[in-house]
């Protein structure tokens, strides 16, 4: 490997570290392997077949639509900020594009890497957990533990992280190493238990979910009877989760005491009745401007208008859903684009899904329904870092397949 490549490889090792630690070493990390993937295309102008191309091309519409809405945008300066935070969109799939044979070779040693720290990163969770009584008055006001990063979106890399240290284990992977399927059986266990110490709806969510359709994927290739018990235990775990930890029966009450304040027309600064207005909001504004949205520049002012209009009340939140948020600054228009970027790869690639890939992806389209996942730095990187991964295993899959099934290719 040579000194390129491994300056390569050390901007994506930095990119999993800086998503758990760093903002500003995560600009760095993406900027670095851009460029890097600029001078290597430069210099060896490749060749490159645009329907190969084109599911890494599909994920740049979601930078596309926000640069069209500033069209519609009064505040230019609003505008620009959200550009530059889907600026990732547009350079990072076609990084990854030039250098996904290299990816493919180190793929699964970066997912391994983002596995441990997602451990390591957790035991200050643990620490917390050591205080009973701090804990579990945490949840009673509705507050969460320290994380890394925000709390919602540490939830998905835990929950990502489980899934991983499975797929390893069902795939074999790092097999020469004899203790291998103990750690990651032991950690994804680790990780479980951290994920509902957690209590964090979306993250539990998104897992149970997402785990779901990966067994039934694993099911419907293997027909092992093992997957369908495994079905049983993931399916009756919550309710053995509800009876075993104290932080999900009071996040229980807190849903409870929340639901209850929003009939009310109150709690606008408690996490379920603020999502609930948000939406409300967010649904005034399409109803207002349907084809096109409000534009993004002026989304957050016309949802401070909103919540006075509506509720009387100071707030400028955007809408906690990622669908609506798109419908509401982009309109149809724009929530067309957004579908069609996100879906696309999984259509080109759906005759040979790669299992990190389909995770990533459902994590993510699952936390839409109750997030705006894609309006943090952090959650981009984690979700362009391994579904771009996945997509350069399985692009030199179906080149693989190619050249087998047309000898005049090789």
């Amino acid at each position: 490997m040579n000194n390129l490549n491994k300056a390569a490889i050390g901007f994506l090792y930095l990119m999993i570290f800086s998503i758990f630690y760093s903002l500003f070493l995560l600009s760095i990390s993406s900027l670095g392997f851009s460029a890097l993937a600029l001078f290597k295309f430069v210099k060896e102008t490749p060749k490159y077949s645009f329907r190969k191309l084109s599911p890494f091309l599909a994920l740049t519409l979601l930078f596309i639509i926000i640069f069209i809405s500033g069209i519609n945008s009064e505040d230019l300066s609003s505008w620009l900020r959200h550009l530059r935070l889907k600026a990732p969109f547009l350079f990072i799939p076609m990084a990854f594009y030039v250098y996904r044979s290299l990816i493919v070779r180190e793929r699964d040693k970066l997912s391994l890497a983002f596995f441990i720290l997602s451990i390591v990163s957790s035991f200050q969770i643990i620490y917390q957990v050591m205080d009973v009584d701090s804990m579990v008055a945490l949840i009673k006001k509705g507050q969460a533990f320290a994380t890394p990063v925000d709390h919602i979106k540490y939830s998905l890399y835990i929950a990502f992280s489980i899934i991983l240290g499975f797929v390893f284990i069902v795939e074999n992977r790092f097999s020469e190493v004899r203790w291998s399927k103990w750690f990651y059986a032991i950690g994804s266990l680790y990780l479980f238990i951290i994920l509902h110490l957690l209590a964090v709806r979306s993250g539990l969510v998104v897992f149970y979910i997402s785990m779901f359709f990966i067994l039934i994927r694993y099911g419907i290739q293997s027909r092992s009877p093992v997957v369908l018990v495994l079905l049983v235990l993931l399916i009756t775990s919550p309710i053995i989760a509800f009876k075993t930890f104290p932080t999900l029966n009071k996040k229980l009450e807190y849903m409870v005491y929340d639901f209850k304040m929003y009939q009310k027309g109150e709690g606008s600064n408690l996490s379920d009745a603020e999502r609930l207005f948000s939406y409300k909001v967010g649904m005034d504004i399409f109803k207002s401007s349907p084809i096109l949205g409000s534009g993004i520049g002026d989304l957050k002012e016309e949802c401070r208008k909103r919540y006075k209009s509506i509720f009387n009340r100071e707030l400028n939140k955007y809408p906690h859903n990622q669908f609506l948020f798109i419908l509401a600054g982009c309109g149809i228009f724009g929530l067309v684009l957004f579908l069609v970027g996100m879906c696309y790869p999984v259509f080109y690639f759906r005759k040979k899904q790669d299992s990190e890939f389909l995770a990533i992806w459902l994590i993510f389209v699952v936390s839409f329904l109750v997030e705006n996942t894609l309006e943090r730095s952090y959650s981009i990187s984690f979700f362009l870092l391994f579904l771009l991964g996945g997509m350069c295993k399985m692009n030199h899959s179906y080149s693989n397949e190619e050249i087998v099934s047309n000898p005049q290719s090789r």
